[in-house]
């Protein structure tokens, strides 16, 4: 049985807590993927965060 999670709410704050939910959140989503499936997922996280970044920084010039 594959446990489902719900994606974490982040408060404003982002404190220790919401670190906590986002690690257990991705532990469940992690839990029957091979390293490489990780790394993989991860690095389209990556790009993603990387799309805002920019579009942010552009906004601010």
């Amino acid at each position: 049985m594959v446990a489902m999670m719900k994606d974490p709410v982040i408060s404003e704050r982002f404190d220790l807590e919401d670190i906590r939910k986002i690690r257990t959140y991705n532990a469940v989503r992690y839990e029957h993927m091979t390293p490489a499936e990780i790394v993989a997922d991860t690095k389209v996280g990556a790009a993603e965060l990387l799309e805002i970044m920019k579009k942010r920084k552009c906004m601010k010039a």
